[in-house]
């Protein structure tokens, strides 16, 4: 996953117990899980001060690379929702960072999206 190149589409939400341990290893003391989702294999969870998204490689899954986007670097961002017809995961986040580089992330439902929304926005504004 290059998080650069490629959205991240048709998230699902993720039980917290399922969550990779090397994301719970990296919470700093106060900070809350706003939601955890997964595509066929990664992972990307959204907390009070962060995006953490997880590479999972290899047959197994047991090589990942984690990728740590503080929402302290985010510019903007803008959030397209479904409309009537569309597909369910027409629900996107896009995340505009300080040195230019986006993040994409396409939600199946708009409650989520919203939610991880409000997370960035008592972070950024």
């Amino acid at each position: 996953m290059e998080f650069r190149d490629k959205p991240m589409e048709n998230l699902i939400r993720l039980q917290e117990k399922d969550i990779c341990k090397n994301i719970n290893a990296l919470l700093l003391e106060g900070e809350q899980i706003v939601g955890a989702y997964k595509t066929v294999r990664d992972q990307v969870v959204f907390t009070s001060h962060r995006i953490i998204m997880v590479d999972m490689q290899g047959v197994t899954g047991t090589r990942q690379q984690l990728f740590v986007l503080p929402y302290r670097k985010v510019l903007h961002y803008g959030i397209q929702t479904a409309g009537f017809g569309d597909p369910l995961q027409a629900s996107q986040l896009t995340v505009c960072f300080a040195d230019g580089h986006e993040a994409k992330f396409g939600f199946i439902g708009q409650k989520d999206l919203f939610q991880v929304a409000n997370a960035i926005s008592a972070r950024i504004l």
